[in-house]
């Protein structure tokens, strides 16, 4: 009898007992497969972000691009990205929601209740309290940490902090948190798999940006050092000046590039340069004026 693949990592099951099983929806999915989609609390099931965390990470790219290429994108955001219960901003979208904690300091929590819709956060309801830094006097607070197209959101009981999307570090490694670091503060969010929240994220920047770009590509040049892009995904144009440039942000919503290796990169306004010098690809789902500064 020939040995089963797995669907999800591919691999051929090895020996009578270690066969992949089939699942309700007719796909093969082995043991280790199986133990990660538990971990990550998914369904067993043959669907994309089941797909992408049983992938290696240099394949996730490319698995969501040719997703995305043999799928409806209205139904797509439909289905992975519905309209969320939680009131938003008028023109926001929900792409991520988990129960998160925060330790802080028990002196610098508000003895006030805080608002508890995203729609009613403005800058007099943030308080945007940092982490603790001593053991002594900390209280760990329990709260939804949401990710907006606009921003994270962290609303607990008693304090809102919101933060640019550009401050959350995307770390591959510390799969238990989400750090966001400002120029000025630190705040960190502890919760399970943060890894499948950028995972949600890239993955809704790349619908985004292919639901923007089905007609025209939209890349202003005003002069030889000024460029305006909006959202879609472009070829580096070789007219473009080669060289950096100043990343400054009309909708901070999102800037990739995409090297010949397949290496991808963010880019928000908080960014120094974007190096456009050796061409690429960029996935552009808010929109931002770049500035030349220098040649390499």
């Amino acid at each position: 009898m020939a040995n089963k693949v797995c669907d999800f990592c591919l691999s051929e099951g090895k020996g009578l007992f270690n066969q992949p099983k089939k699942i309700e929806d007719g796909h093969y999915i082995c043991k280790d497969c199986r133990s990660i989609l538990a971990s990550y609390n998914l369904p067993i099931k043959h669907d994309i972000f089941q797909i992408l965390v049983t992938a290696q990470e240099n394949m996730r790219d490319m698995i969501m691009e040719s997703y995305i290429k043999n799928h409806n994108i209205d139904e797509m955001m439909a289905k992975f990205f519905p309209v969320d219960d939680m009131p938003l901003h008028p023109g926001e979208h929900c792409i991520s929601k988990v129960k998160a904690y925060q330790t802080v300091t028990k002196d610098s929590i508000p003895y006030t209740r805080a608002v508890s819709k995203i729609a009613e956060i403005s800058k007099a309801t943030i308080q945007n309290i940092v982490d603790s830094t001593t053991r002594t006097n900390s209280h760990k607070v329990e709260g939804i940490l949401y990710e907006t197209d606009v921003a994270f959101y962290f609303l607990s009981p008693n304090y809102v902090n919101c933060h640019r999307l550009g401050y959350a570090l995307r770390n591959r490694s510390d799969t238990d948190r989400i750090n966001v670091v400002t120029p000025t503060a630190r705040y960190t969010y502890m919760l399970d798999n943060s890894d499948l929240i950028f995972m949600r994220e890239r993955f809704y920047q790349k619908l985004n940006a292919a639901r923007n770009n089905k007609d025209t590509h939209l890349i202003y040049m005003s002069d030889d050092n000024h460029i305006r892009i909006t959202p879609g995904v472009y070829d580096i144009p070789k007219s473009l000046r080669p060289g950096k440039y100043v990343v400054t942000a009309i909708r901070d919503a999102g800037l990739h590039m995409k090297d010949s290796l397949g290496r991808v990169k963010d880019y928000y306004e908080n960014e120094e340069v974007i190096d456009l010098s050796d061409g690429g690809v960029l996935e552009c789902t808010g929109e931002y004026e770049l500035k030349w500064i220098s040649h390499k």
